[in-house]
């Protein structure tokens, strides 16, 4: 398979310092070109990380012939408008969580890449870890027996800035950021869509949630339960708890590369299942441009990312409303 020729709009942090240097490693993946709204930003940062190419503004690194696929790591309110922008310039899309801020963009990214015979990702790179797929065979294969609830935390403390996630026209906020994947495990582990959703949150003075608790309602009467937080000390994990077990996943978002583990236990007798460290964003890189090529169907459908977008508007709804909001 030939290495897809990829190009990233934007030097965020998740950029330069987790993907890009990570996508090293990778012979499916060359990163081609990034863009930044300053040249000389843009120039500084493919000469530390060996991209080729640098380009002054995003619309210039999507003109170009020699990049096949771009990943978007822009702020949340900038993932709908930049998408569709790369992929109405012929261009495959990995874009960053969450897709979009609102279902009616999403549906319109989705039906974009249709339309356009592209591909279109979101990247939540968690999901590609072998040990969350093997948490999902195993719920699935009844080793804790029938699902009563799940519960999951996403925290860390972020210092007050001037930063998008401190801004709430820029989709910043707790929930979005890291409450994002809560909703996702919840939603896989559940095997289908809440019912009803209720959420509470705490807004700093600029109206962005610091911290957001909230609860999902699904068929057969399966609760979860999470919480995340930007003003806390770093925690994320999540507990799949049925009635003969539980099956519990520390640190279970972000593994940087890590040994890691499973905790299967059932009355008094934990049981650990340890996993190899490897880096989930190559693997989900790598299963993007095996999809572009055709090597490989898509894991997760584009409809799952409409799905997680909806729970995620409504759980929003609900805190402002404060009071539950069914789906």
């Amino acid at each position: 398979m030939s290495e897809l020729r990829l190009g990233v709009l934007g030097c965020a942090d998740i950029a330069v310092n987790r993907v890009i240097p990570a996508l090293r490693a990778s012979n499916k993946i060359r990163v081609q070109a990034i863009a930044s709204r300053d040249p000389a930003r843009a120039r500084r940062w493919a000469e530390l990380l060996g991209v080729p190419e640098a380009c002054g503004s995003y619309a210039e690194l999507l003109q170009r012939d020699d990049v096949e696929a771009v990943y978007v790591p822009l702020p949340n309110s900038l993932h709908a408008p930049w998408t569709l922008a790369a992929l109405q310039a012929d261009k495959h899309v990995l874009c960053e969580k969450p897709l979009a801020l609102t279902v009616r963009e999403a549906r319109r990214m989705s039906e974009t890449a249709r339309a356009q015979g592209k591909v279109l990702m979101e990247g939540f790179m968690y999901r590609h870890h072998p040990r969350h797929r093997r948490a999902l065979e195993l719920l699935r294969e009844g080793a804790i027996g029938e699902l009563a609830s799940i519960e999951s935390e996403f925290s860390y403390f972020l210092p007050d800035s001037d930063g998008y996630l401190f801004d709430p026209e820029r989709g910043g906020g707790a929930l979005l950021d890291v409450g994002c994947y809560c909703v996702h495990v919840a939603r896989a582990a559940a095997g289908c869509e809440p019912l009803e959703v209720y959420a509470a949150h705490t807004l700093s003075r600029g109206g962005v949630d610091l911290s957001c608790a909230g609860l999902l309602r699904f068929p057969g009467g399966v609760l979860a339960t999470f919480h995340a937080s930007m003003k806390e000390e770093p925690r994320y994990g999540y507990r799949l708890v049925g009635s003969r077990g539980l099956l519990e996943a520390p640190w279970a978002f972000l593994s940087q590369g890590r040994e890691t583990r499973l905790v299967l236990q059932k009355g008094e007798q934990p049981e650990s299942l340890t996993f190899p460290g490897v880096d989930e964003y190559v693997l989900e890189f790598e299963h993007f441009a095996e999809v572009v090529r055709g090597a490989a169907e898509p894991l997760f459908p584009i409809e799952d990312s409409l799905n997680n977008v909806k729970v995620l508007q409504a759980l929003r709804l609900s805190a402002r409303r404060g009071r539950p909001v069914r789906l």
